[in-house]
């Protein structure tokens, strides 16, 4: 195991092992969101939560693909090279999303609530991860596509204890009023 791909596990591991220490304590920070009154705050609502399914369907996609290509043992194509840096940046667009949310809704109700510190950091760890993949573009098609695969479960790990940093937790569409 590369020194590189040890360092990520090692630190998954622990930011993983402090979001469940944690947790418990940002479940009890929940404050009622405010009424949607502001055309921005619901834009940036709806908008961070189309880009979510965006990430979903590139997400499941990767994972066939870099799943297939290390059980066929084959090589580490332009269009998996491609689809990773879909993934990468749709993770980057949707952080970016819910930063201005984040600067936008915390100028309406106050920057004191935790768990949206919470899931902020969470999120940027995981889109430093996502773009890991680059590191890997001089190695043989087996590392390459390990590597890759290991990349997309950590960050997918990252984003569902992100997610559920949050009061609300997980929905399936965000809230109208």
């Amino acid at each position: 195991m590369s020194k590189t791909v040890r360092l990520v596990a090692v630190l998954a591991v622990l930011l993983l092992a402090l979001l469940a220490a944690g947790a418990a304590l940002a479940q009890d920070a929940t404050a009622p969101a405010p009424d949607a009154n502001s055309g921005l705050i619901t834009a940036l609502r709806h908008l961070h939560s189309l880009v979510r399914w965006l990430v979903v369907i590139v997400t499941v996609i990767v994972l066939v693909r870099l799943g297939l290509g290390l059980a066929q043992n084959a090589a580490y194509d332009t269009l998996t090279q491609r689809l990773m840096i879909a993934f990468s940046g749709l993770t980057t667009a949707q952080w970016l999303v819910g930063l201005v949310f984040l600067v936008v809704y915390g100028a309406t109700v106050g920057f004191g609530l935790r768990h949206f510190w919470e899931h902020a950091a969470v999120m940027t760890v995981a889109v430093a991860i996502s773009h890991m993949h680059m590191r890997f573009k001089n190695a043989e098609p087996r590392i390459r596509y390990r590597n890759s695969l290991l990349i997309v479960v950590v960050v997918l790990a990252l984003v569902i204890a992100g997610v559920a940093l949050l009061p609300q937790g997980w929905r399936l569409f965000p809230p109208t009023a």
